[in-house]
């Protein structure tokens, strides 16, 4: 069987793309395993600016909500509320580490999505409500152990995985231009807004006639992993895939080159040797939406 592979460039745009899976056919509707393999679990429950009483129901309108409503951290629980996936596994670790298996709610309403452990007294009464406010799920953590995957499979691959000991701390500097009257607001406004968050990671600063915004974080050089240690752990997550025969229905792999949490310069290498490894072991086919 040959595995259709979808290369993305950073991680919201999953949300997109699962949807372009059961709009193809590629994956049923419901009831599927997601393997989100990444060096974070992008969990972040958060607000957002849509009402799920209504999801998503066509293609566009996934993609709207997507590219409109999204951030790399919290496209999981949509597609967890919606039903595509009924199993949610987060593979963060590098190294063996034993499963643990929760049972999971999802409340939706308003603007939220709320995760929180199943609690039969409280929620079982809504397994056979067809309008209940509740998805249930399975959230499965662990790594490189012994596994057996029933369910259709989806591999959400972050190739940041293979590379960071520490990408939070590894993101280039990014900012926006602002006016001049919130440049002075920032440097002389002791209450201002931003300054909730850590100094270190909220500036500003002039070039010229322009003023900036700035957002950075700290590169630690010296946790940035060497060559050989990246193509080993591309070897150790392959051969577990393999040698626990999982056969993924589709691939869909994240960059990570803009957010920064997989440098530019490293990606070509780390994409080729992962998709050179991934080709040794099972039948892909590189493809793009729309073909």
């Amino acid at each position: 069987m040959t595995i259709p592979v979808y290369i993305m460039e950073e991680h919201y745009e999953a949300y997109y793309y699962w949807n372009y899976f059961v709009e193809k056919g590629l994956i049923p509707a419901s009831g599927n395993y997601l393997l989100h393999v990444d060096h974070h679990d992008d969990l972040s429950p958060g607000s957002y600016d849509w009402d799920f009483k209504c999801m998503p129901n066509t293609l566009e309108e996934a993609k709207r909500f997507t590219y409109e409503k999204l951030g790399i951290a919290d496209f999981i629980y949509p597609a967890v509320y919606k039903g595509i996936f009924s199993t949610l596994h987060t593979f963060l670790s590098v190294r063996p580490k034993e499963y643990e298996d929760r049972d999971m709610v999802l409340k939706g309403r308003e603007g939220e999505l709320v995760p929180a452990n199943y609690v039969p007294f409280i929620h079982a009464k809504y397994k056979k409500d067809p309008n209940s406010p509740y998805k249930f799920f399975k959230m499965r953590q662990g790594s490189l152990k012994p596994l057996t995957i029933e369910e259709p499979l989806v591999l959400d691959m972050d190739l940041d995985y293979f590379y960071w000991d520490d990408a939070l701390t590894t993101t280039p500097p990014k900012r926006v231009e602002i006016s001049r009257e919130e440049y002075d607001s920032f440097q002389e406004d002791p209450y201002h807004p931003f300054r909730i968050f850590p100094k270190r990671l909220f500036t500003v600063e002039q070039e010229g006639e322009k003023h900036y915004l700035r957002y950075h974080e700290r590169i630690l050089r010296e946790r940035i992993p060497e060559r050989e240690k990246v193509e080993k752990r591309i070897y150790d997550f392959t051969s577990w895939l393999s040698e626990n025969h999982i056969v993924p229905k589709v691939i869909n792999i994240c960059r990570s080159r803009f957010s920064g949490y997989l440098p530019r310069e490293a990606f070509p290498f780390v994409e080729e040797e992962f998709l050179a490894r991934l080709g040794e072991i099972m039948d892909i086919r590189i493809c793009e939406i729309g073909e």
